[in-house]
């Protein structure tokens, strides 16, 4: 029942990420065509400086808010949501505070030639929209309304594209930058909505300042962990700048985000409806049960995606992009490998932020954070923009690693042996495509092994999808 109701509900929040996906496919496509590799690489540094900032305004809240409101008491959690409200207005305003306090430094660091000042500036307005988006997704995750999420989400992505695109094509590489602010304004204001009509403020509602220092104190490990991959990631752009140039920058970013947003329907369902699961379980063994589910469970919906990312990586981007995103194909296939391990990494760091856990996630950020930047200092200089991709997949496998020593750790045990072997059949099945495409790269034989995992991955959705109607209708009876 948990395995379905997981594939169940990734296909549910999978339509809205299909829709965010295609919208954010067809502003980077726009970006490609009229202003080429620099604009994505532009996109790509105004996205990450967001998103350190606003890890560090938000304060955890997006993830301490969902665990304290899915397991408080129906008595307690009037206060708590009241908490909630009043900590994440606090942070708004202080995360505009951060974003005047650095933007100018962090532009001499990130760029090699003056003039991107006002480019972070403005970019960085959507800070104070992102920690609120984080603040009331966390109260509709809490509140299990994943339907709305959803609606939430396709209605930001629609809205957002359909009122920034013309600023891009209005003012070329300068209508980027306020194009990303009104790409976080658009979900803010609708999760807003949302969030105040399906659970409404009182008219009074005294806030506990005592909840809210307990939001200050769980946020703290969070933040940490959350800003050191931020970083991570951010500093992997310095290199690639520093070393190769804007330029390269943006076939770095077209190939991380087209690896990553195909299978971003099974993160997206992991954060909405798996990690309240998990922070709501009774013990630390339910809790384990539920990522052993979720990690089966997105192998069986991604590996399809993956595979044909790696059987036709270079007519994706240029269908994506242009055909003058060539260069990115060696980062993309490297990349796709490192996606396929973040599946398998990623519930097993949502059980360790569910469980209370956030000094161990941060152990493990760091070591793979650290990973990634020195590999990539070294790979990149000396294997170029393939080194960069290298070092993601590099960087993901030792992160995982620690991941599992540490869940042992707090567990008692390592995930199932059933999961395990699920995993190493996943691994080599895309081993297969992978070696068929490099050596046949002009054929169509490495189809075949695609076509093949992704019947194999139907039947077993279809046969799980069928035996859990069978059982309802027994239970019924």
């Amino acid at each position: 029942m948990t395995f379905a109701r997981i594939l169940r509900s990734s296909v549910v929040m999978g339509g809205a990420s299909v829709v965010t996906l295609a919208t954010n496919l067809v502003r980077a496509k726009v970006v490609a065509v009229l202003i080429g590799a620099q604009g994505i690489g532009l996109m790509g540094i105004l996205t990450a400086f967001n998103g350190n900032v606003s890890s560090l305004a938000g304060w955890g809240l997006a993830t301490t808010g969902v665990r304290a409101l899915s397991s408080a008491s129906p008595e307690l959690r009037p206060a708590m949501l009241a908490a909630v409200r009043r900590f994440g207005h606090i942070l708004s305003w202080l995360g505009l505070g951060l974003v005047l306090l650095v933007f100018w430094p962090v532009s001499l660091l990130t760029f090699r030639e003056p003039g991107h000042e006002m480019d972070l500036l403005c970019a960085g307005l959507a800070v104070p929209l992102l920690v609120a988006t984080g603040m009331w997704s966390a109260v509709l995750q809490a509140g299990g309304h994943l339907q709305q999420l959803a609606l939430a989400q396709i209605a930001a992505a629609l809205g957002g594209l359909l009122l920034g695109i013309p600023l891009i094509l209005a003012f070329g590489i300068s209508g980027i930058a306020p194009s990303v602010v009104i790409a976080a304004a658009v979900p803010a204001l609708i999760t807003w909505h949302y969030a105040s009509r399906l659970h409404p403020a009182p008219l009074v509602q005294p806030v506990d300042g005592e909840n809210v220092r307990t939001f200050v104190a769980m946020g703290g490990a969070l933040t940490l962990a959350s800003l050191v991959g931020q970083l991570a990631a951010y500093a992997t752009r310095i290199i690639i700048v520093k070393e190769l140039g804007l330029e390269a920058a943006g076939f770095y970013q077209a190939a991380f985000s087209t690896a990553g947003s195909l299978p971003s329907f099974v993160f997206a369902a992991m954060c909405a409806d798996f990690f309240p699961r998990v922070a709501a379980a009774s013990t630390d063994e339910d809790g384990l049960q539920l990522v052993e589910s979720q990690i089966k469970a997105g192998l069986l919906l991604t590996l399809p995606v993956l595979s044909l990312l790696l059987v036709l990586g270079g007519w994706c981007m240029r269908l994506l992009f242009s055909s003058s995103f060539e260069p990115a194909l060696p980062v993309l296939a490297w990349m796709v490998c490192g996606v396929f391990v973040r599946v398998i990494s990623f519930p097993m760091g949502y059980f360790l932020l569910a469980r209370g856990s956030s000094r161990l996630v941060l152990m493990a950020e760091a070591l793979g954070g650290g990973a990634i930047v020195l590999l990539s200092l070294w790979l990149t200089s000396s294997r170029g923009l393939a080194g960069a991709g290298q070092a993601f997949l590099a960087s993901s496998l030792i992160y995982t690693l620690c991941l599992g020593i540490i869940l042992r750790a707090k567990a008692g045990r390592w995930v199932g042996g059933f999961t395990l072997l699920m995993c190493l059949a996943a691994a080599l099945a895309l081993s297969s495509v992978k070696g068929l495409a490099l050596l046949r790269p002009e054929s169509w034989w490495p189809i075949l092994p695609f076509v093949g995992i992704s019947a194999a991955c139907a039947f077993i959705y279809m046969r799980t999808m069928r035996r859990e109607k069978l059982t309802d209708a027994n239970q019924a009876d």
